[in-house]
């Protein structure tokens, strides 16, 4: 019952973020990452279920989804919009620090739920390294992957005067 109650928790606090989270002036960079994160997010934890190495005992759409389609679909999404957001002016070392400060922030998030709640559960090897390692990759890979589409942008722009 406790579970149920974080993920409804969860998933308004998800929706009442959404219109904080996206820019209006960067609303393409925002959906572009938005979308990519979710759907990469939803194949990766896919994999991961499929293993047996993460387990969601309570969940969303529990006849249909193995994954936490809540994190991945929603909330990893919105974090990854705002790591981009803060990050669109900072060099690679402060991308990198903040990557890691906001992975380890959800890996804590993710490692009480593990110990504390039915919301998950660790299998066959995985540990909270493996969330914070795979988390900080991510970031930086959707923060590398709309750095290069904004260049593209630029350079069509420029192109274009």
């Amino acid at each position: 019952m406790r579970e149920r109650l974080i993920l409804k928790f969860l998933l308004i606090l998800g929706i009442g973020l959404i219109p904080f989270v996206f820019e209006r002036k960067y609303l393409k960079d925002g959906i572009i990452i938005f979308m990519g994160k979710g759907l990469l997010a939803i194949f990766l934890d896919t994999l991961t279920t499929g293993k047996k190495k993460i387990k969601y005992p309570i969940r969303f759409l529990p006849n249909y989804f193995r994954s936490n389609i809540l994190f991945d679909l929603l909330l990893f999404p919105l974090v990854c919009v705002f790591y981009n957001r803060i990050t669109r002016e900072d060099k690679y070392v402060k991308m990198l620090w903040k990557a890691s400060l906001t992975s380890l922030t959800l890996t804590i998030i993710e490692v009480y739920f593990e110990a504390n709640t039915r919301l998950i559960n660790f299998k066959n090897s995985w540990r909270w390294y493996h969330t914070f390692l795979s988390e900080t990759v991510t970031l930086l890979l959707f923060r590398l992957f709309i750095g290069i589409i904004r260049k593209f942008d630029d350079g069509k722009e420029k192109g274009m005067a």
